[in-house]
């Protein structure tokens, strides 16, 4: 079958304009610039293509299967998580799913033990959005509408992510593991940082900053947060403003147990913010072995070393930016994508 006889069907989003959502929108465009196809009926299609693979597990496409089957469907399946955590539902995919798209080399090297078709490609940031900026504190303060004396002399951390479980915001997604952040934070001198906060159900997190006497700032629409409901359609930012986010902050922490990505280490890859990382996902692919940490004691000392020596990271961070960078090549996805639908036609 040749490239123009295929014909794609794009399955999974999340409707909230959040990473599901951006996922999608990046493979359409790869998967249009490789002349493939896309269309909007699932019996005309070659391919499925599910951005999503949970999407895949729930009743409402238990018919998938036997569609498969009988139609003689190619399916595709982008693994999200650590699916590793899950080993039913990757169970559930085996008899369905012809190849797996995962993020990380870790996942890869997990899929080829299992004797499963398997791609690394990870999740895409656009470079022309997340990139380091020439203004101060002061000037992106002025351009997001934020208060400059709130960070004047102060070490901000950045975290942009969901740390609360969406059926329960009183409870933090164990994934994330925004205690470990919590920990961190309170061994630090309070005087000296500020927490930046942003982005949907971060009501976890900002409790518990409260309870501990952390200082914090939250960028968004707060009054969800105090009266605990969900902002998951008010408080997702333009990807214009993260960035703005974390050209403001000295440091991003990832305190995760549990990864696919997190996009976060490209996002500050790209910026060349400084992050520091627990071992997950796709971040030992990307960053620095310098930048890993495996206990808050050595976290605490990286930190420290940092803000001691800046210039000491410099050589880290271009590292950094420099494979960030060469894994985002908007022209070597857009093959990538390629390979894998003509590999399995």
């Amino acid at each position: 079958m040749s490239s123009n006889k295929v014909r794609i069907f794009l399955l999974g989003r999340d409707k909230v304009g959040w990473s599901i959502d951006r996922d999608r929108e990046a493979i359409f465009g790869f998967l249009k610039g490789s002349n493939f196809e896309i269309t909007d009926n699932i019996f005309k299609a070659t391919h499925i293509l599910c951005v999503w693979y949970d999407f895949l597990l729930g009743f409402k496409y238990s018919w998938m299967f036997y569609f498969k089957r009988i139609f003689n469907k190619r399916i595709i399946v982008v693994i999200t998580n650590d699916i590793t955590f899950f080993p039913e539902k990757l169970n559930s995919l085996r008899d369905l799913v012809d190849a797996y798209i995962v993020p990380s080399e870790k996942l890869y090297r997990f899929f080829k033990g299992q004797k499963l078709k398997a791609y690394r490609i990870p999740f895409f940031v656009d470079p022309n959005v997340f990139k380091a900026l020439s203004l101060t504190k002061e000037e992106i303060c002025k351009k997001i509408f934020m208060k400059y004396r709130t960070f004047e002399n102060k070490i901000v951390i950045g975290s942009f992510q969901r740390d609360s479980i969406g059926g329960n915001l009183t409870k933090p997604k164990w994934q994330k593991n925004p205690d470990l952040l919590i920990e961190i934070l309170e061994k630090l001198p309070r005087k000296k940082f500020t927490l930046l906060l942003a982005g949907p159900r971060r009501h976890y997190i900002i409790n518990k900053c409260m309870d501990k006497n952390i200082n914090f700032v939250f960028y968004g629409k707060y009054s969800y947060l105090k009266n605990f409901k969900d902002d998951i359609l008010v408080n997702n930012l333009s990807l214009e403003t993260i960035n703005y986010l974390y050209n403001l902050s000295d440091i991003y922490i990832v305190t995760s147990r549990s990864e696919g990505g997190p996009k976060q280490v490209l996002e500050s890859a790209l910026t060349k913010t400084i992050i520091f990382s627990t071992n997950v996902g796709l971040a030992p692919d990307i960053l620095s072995p310098e930048l890993i940490y495996n206990n808050v004691e050595v976290l605490l000392e990286k930190i420290k070393t940092f803000l001691k020596d800046p210039e000491s990271f410099k050589e880290i961070i271009e590292y950094n930016y420099q494979k960030a960078k060469k894994e985002m090549d908007e022209s070597k996805l857009k093959e990538l994508y390629k390979e894998i639908i003509l590999e399995n036609i």
